[in-house]
């Protein structure tokens, strides 16, 4: 006899990433990007997303509600869409 836990769907397990430094738990294998920023507490309307993979970014800019695929321990960024300030 098997059981609930020997046959997880493997599309609703969550992983824990790592965005801007912080690790971020519970984040669905398959989501979009803004919602990987707001799991990280940053706002969507203001920032989009790069995923890290070595020397390779794949930005995320005007893509936020595009569904991605996302695995253990991966690595992403925010970059912020408004004007940079000078001093």
């Amino acid at each position: 006899m098997t059981t609930d836990t020997q046959h997880k769907d493997p599309v609703h397990k969550t992983v824990t990433v790592t965005v801007d430094g912080e690790l971020v738990a519970g984040v669905p294998r398959r989501t979009t990007p803004n919602e990987i920023l707001r799991l990280a507490g940053i706002d969507p309307a203001t920032h989009y997303l790069v995923r890290i993979n070595g020397r390779h970014q794949e930005p995320f800019n005007g893509e936020g509600d595009k569904e991605i695929a996302v695995h253990e321990r991966e690595t992403f960024v925010s970059v912020s869409t408004g004007p940079t300030q000078t001093s």
